[in-house]
């Protein structure tokens, strides 16, 4: 019999912790490897486009991103020289009815927190670095060899 799948994600960025809450979402366990002692709100805006909402919305976490960012009333090009606007899109609802999600702004630790609720504290192993790993045994198998930090507690 099979074994069943274990998949480990070395980053829990916004990629990783996306990529585990998608992989939960179809019955994978999944362990997510961050070498940082806790998680902080790094960065500053982010967009977040029509597409990026949509799996967001698949994730479950629609609602929690629309009530901690905003959209802007429109994208435009303008020429460096000039400041003629040569291309102006309209967003906001009229994106959410042409490309079936909003377009948002909105800060990057807040979307960090939002894809970190979609994923149980038991399966995010803070405080731990990959440090290589193995020739694999089976061509199922990856041996990760992982070391837990000693770093500070934060205060």
């Amino acid at each position: 019999m099979a074994r069943p799948l274990s998949i480990a994600i070395i980053g829990a960025g916004m990629g990783g912790l996306a990529s585990a809450a998608a992989l939960r979402r179809l019955g994978i366990d999944v362990t997510v490897y961050e070498q940082a002692a806790q998680f902080s709100r790094l960065g500053a805006g982010i967009q977040i486009g029509c597409n990026a909402m949509k799996v967001l919305r698949e994730l479950g976490l629609e609602s929690k991103v629309r009530q901690q960012s905003f959209y802007p009333r429109s994208w435009n090009n303008r020429d460096w020289r000039t400041g003629e606007v040569k291309f102006d899109m309209v967003l906001g609802e009229a994106a959410e009815r042409k490309f079936g999600a909003l377009y948002l702004l909105a800060h990057r630790g807040d979307l960090h927190d939002a894809l970190a609720s979609a994923v149980p504290d038991e399966c995010i192993k803070l405080g731990h670095r990959l440090v290589g790993w193995m020739k694999p045994t089976t061509a199922s198998d990856l041996p990760l060899l992982m070391a837990q930090l000693r770093l500070p507690t934060p205060s």
